[in-house]
C-alpha cells in the first residue's frame, strides 16, 4: 500500500502546479492531526472504563508463595507473611479489589518451583530474569534495594564481581545474581547456600571467602546473629528491582497489579522504607594497624642510627613503605568516595536519587520553620506520545532520561536541587523561592525540554508545582506537588500546573 502511496503522490506532483501541492499538503496535515486526537479520546476513554472495571468487580482471591528467609523484604514467622512485601500488599489488595492467599513454604527454591507448577499464582518480590521469563509475566516494578558483597574483616574494598578474582562467592541457590554471574562473569567460583542467613555463617567458618546478599537482609543477620567479623566490602551489581511475577496461566492479574501498583501513595512508600531501613553510616579507621607500622618504622630508624653504616639503605626503604602507605590510603579514599556517591545518585542519569532528594527537602522544610522562608517543589512527569506504537526499548529510553537530566541540570540555577524519583519522574527542589519565581523556571524549563527533539518527539512533559506551606511535612508537600502533577496529565500534557 506504501508504494502505491507514492507512485500516486508522484504522478499528483507531475501533473499539477506549485499551488494545488501545497493545498494537498495543508489537508493531508489536518486530516493527520484530526486522527491522532480521535485516537486520543479513545485511548483515554478505555483507560477509564479499565479503571471502572476493576472498581466495579467483586474481589479477586489470588494465591501467593514468599522467600520465607529473607527478612526484612518478605518473610515467614509462625506461619503469618511478614516483612516489606507484607505492606506492599495490603495496600494494593485495597487498591486493585484482590485479597491474597499465602501459600507456606520451606525455601526461596521451592517458592519457586510452586509458582512454576501453579500451586501459587503470584511470588510478590522478585527481579525479573530471561530464566524466570519462561514460566512468569511480570508487573512494573515496586521496590528497588541493592545487593552487597560482604567478607572477612580485613579484606579489601572489591569493585563489584570484577574485582572477586580467585575468591569463592557464597551465593543463595535461585536467586537471579546466580544468572547474571553466568552471563557477564563465567570465572568466579561460586558455593551455594540455602538463605543468605545459613550463607553468612558458613562466610563466618570460613567455607568460602566472599558472599552476595540483599543489603537489608544481611545488615539485618550480621547484627541479630553479632557477627562482629564480618563486613560489607563493596556493591555487587546489578541492583534489585522487585516486582511481582505471576503465572503465565495467570496472565490477566498484571493489569490489575500494575493499575494498583501505579496508584500507591508515595507518602506511604517512604513510611515503609524509613520502618525497616537498618542501614545506618559507619566511619572506622584501623589505628591499631597504624600504629604497626610506626612502631617498625622507629625500631627501624634506631637499628639504622646505631649502625651507621646502613643508614643510608635503610632511609631508602623507609620512604618506599610511606609511599606505599600513602598509595594505599588514597585508594581507600577513593574507594569511600565512590560508595558514598552511588548511595546518593541515580545510576542512570548521574543525578540525586529518591533517599537524598527526601533528606534534602527535609533539610529545607526544617530551615524554613527555623527562619520562616519560603522554598517550592517541582515535579515533572514524562509519559510515551502515542501508546498504539511499540514501546520504547530501554536503550532508548535510558538516552532520554540522560538527556532530560541534561536540560534540567542546563537550566536550573545553582542552589537547586535535581533528583530522579522514580522511573520516569523528576523532582526540582527550590530553596528559598516563591511560587512566581519557580513557575517561571518551570516555564523555561519545559521550552527547554520542547527544544530538545529527542524528548519532544517521543515524550510528553507534564510538570506540577507547590510552594511549601507552614506545618507541612514531605509527604503532604509531595502529595500537593503530586496532585498539581496529575491536573496536568488530564487536563493537557506539555503543560504546567500549580497546587492550590
Amino acid at each position: 500500500m506504501a508504494v502505491k502511496n507514492e507512485y500516486f503522490l508522484a504522478v499528483f506532483a507531475g501533473s499539477v502546479n506549485g499551488k494545488a501541492l501545497k493545498l494537498f499538503s495543508y489537508v493531508g496535515w489536518a486530516v493527520f492531526f484530526s486522527v491522532n486526537m480521535l485516537i486520543c479520546a479513545a485511548s483515554a476513554q478505555i483507560e477509564n472504563e479499565f479503571e471502572s472495571e476493576i472498581l466495579d468487580n467483586t474481589i479477586e482471591n489470588v494465591t501467593y508463595c514468599v522467600d520465607p528467609n529473607w527478612a526484612p523484604y518478605e518473610a515467614i514467622r509462625n506461619n503469618l507473611h511478614v516483612g516489606i512485601s507484607a505492606e506492599y500488599l495490603e495496600i494494593i489488595a485495597d487498591i486493585g479489589n484482590l485479597s491474597f492467599t499465602l501459600v507456606p513454604t520451606e525455601s526461596w527454591q521451592q517458592s519457586l518451583e510452586f509458582v512454576q507448577q501453579g500451586r501459587c499464582q503470584v511470588i510478590p518480590m522478585l527481579n525479573t530474569s530471561d530464566y524466570r521469563r519462561q514460566f512468569l509475566d511480570f508487573s512494573l516494578p515496586y521496590f528497588e534495594a541493592p545487593n552487597v558483597l560482604i567478607a572477612k574483616e580485613g579484606t579489601p574494598m572489591l569493585q563489584g564481581y570484577a574485582g572477586v578474582g580467585n575468591r569463592t562467592v557464597g551465593i543463595v541457590d535461585g536467586y537471579r545474581q546466580l544468572e547474571y554471574i553466568y552471563r557477564h562473569y563465567p570465572n568466579v567460583r561460586l558455593a551455594m547456600v540455602p538463605s543468605e542467613r545459613e550463607g553468612l555463617n558458613l562466610l563466618g567458618e570460613d567455607k568460602f571467602d566472599v558472599m552476595v546478599g540483599s543489603l537489608l537482609s544481611v545488615n539485618m543477620h550480621i547484627n541479630n546473629q553479632n557477627l562482629k567479623d564480618l563486613s560489607i566490602v563493596g556493591y555487587a551489581e546489578p541492583h534489585d528491582s522487585l516486582a511481582f511475577g505471576v503465572n503465565k496461566s495467570s496472565r490477566h492479574l498484571i493489569p490489575k497489579l500494575n493499575f494498583a501498583i501505579e496508584r500507591i501513595p508515595e507518602e506511604k512508600k517512604v513510611e515503609i522504607y524509613k520502618r525497616w531501613n537498618n542501614v545506618k553510616m559507619r566511619y572506622s579507621r584501623s589505628y591499631s594497624q597504624l600504629m604497626l607500622w610506626v612502631t617498625i618504622v622507629l625500631l627501624v630508624l634506631l637499628w639504622l642510627i646505631y649502625r651507621n653504616r646502613y643508614v643510608r639503605k635503610y632511609q631508602h626503604i623507609v620512604a618506599q613503605k610511606d609511599v606505599e602507605i600513602g598509595a594505599l590510603q588514597a585508594t581507600l579514599l577513593e574507594k569511600n568516595r565512590t560508595l558514598a556517591f552511588l548511595s546518593a545518585h541515580d545510576k542512570t542519569t548521574g543525578l540525586y536519587n529518591r533517599n537524598h532528594m527526601i533528606q534534602r527537602a527535609e533539610e529545607e522544610i526544617s530551615r524554613f520553620q527555623r527562619f520562616h522562608t519560603t522554598a517550592t517543589l517541582i515535579l515533572i512527569d514524562l509519559a510515551q506520545r502515542d501508546v498504539k506504537t511499540r514501546a520504547i526499548d530501554d536503550f532508548v529510553r535510558e538516552d532520554l532520561l540522560r538527556k532530560t537530566a541534561a536540560s534540567c541540570l542546563s537550566t536550573i540555577r545553582e542552589v537547586d536541587v535535581v533528583s530522579r524519583f522514580n522511573e520516569q519522574l523528576f523532582i526540582i527542589l527550590c530553596p528559598q523561592t516563591e511560587l512566581d519565581a519557580a513557575t517561571t523556571l518551570a516555564h523555561r524549563l519545559l521550552e527547554r525540554m520542547k527544544q530538545e527533539d529527542a524528548i519532544s518527539s517521543l515524550m510528553s512533559v507534564s510538570m506540577g508545582l507547590a510552594e511549601l506551606k507552614d506545618e507541612e511535612e514531605f509527604s503532604d508537600w509531595y502529595e500537593r506537588t503530586l496532585k498539581a502533577l496529575n491536573k496536568t496529565k488530564r487536563e493537557g500534557v506539555d503543560s504546567i500546573s500549580v497546587a492550590e
